[in-house]
């Protein structure tokens, strides 16, 4: 499977929000669902933001979008978490969204994008990568492991559209 890995433009917006609404309905279904809610989280305005700044990875295959994810800068909801590593904030990646259209599942889409993830940051100058993983999700954290990342802490966290939940925090230092 030839996966075509770019940042998404503009033109792209209906597609990424197609996306992640099937992505949505599907997780509803899952076992290890990350209790997203589309509308709330994720969100037009913000994925339409997040293309304008650059921040939206996604991958393509023949034509339709594979997977998805959001780069940002540090996220202060974590500012005192019991971290690995410092870095000044220009050096920190914090991965959201990322997803796997459920007709692209166990073909081993994950794990090429969240390796083009990896470059991606480590080419923008990022020296660590953060991400949070919903407790119990499992496959989400093997992937994570087997990719370099690292168990920092467990910690409750209050998100508009799920509540208070618990989530492990993962970091991978970079090139």
């Amino acid at each position: 499977m030839a996966l075509s890995i770019q940042n998404a433009s503009r033109t792209e917006l209906s597609a990424v929000w197609r996306f992640y609404e099937e992505v949505c309905d599907a997780l509803a279904e899952s076992a290890f669902s990350p209790g997203w809610h589309l509308g709330i989280y994720p969100n037009m305005s913000e994925l339409s933001e997040q293309i304008a700044a650059g921040e939206l990875l996604m991958a393509s295959c023949d034509g339709r979008i594979a997977a998805a994810a959001v780069l940002t800068g540090d996220d202060p909801a974590y500012a005192s978490a019991a971290w690995l590593h410092t870095a000044e904030t220009a050096e920190l990646c914090v991965l959201h969204l990322f997803a796997v259209h459920p007709d692209f599942r166990g073909k081993g889409v994950s794990d090429a994008v969240l390796e083009a993830i990896i470059e991606w940051a480590e080419k923008n100058g990022k020296r660590l990568l953060r991400l949070d993983v919903v407790k119990g999700n499992l496959p989400a954290e093997r992937l994570y492991r087997r990719h370099g990342f690292v168990f920092c802490e467990e910690r409750e966290v209050w998100y508009e559209d799920t509540g208070e939940i618990t989530v492990r925090l993962y970091e991978r230092e970079l090139g």
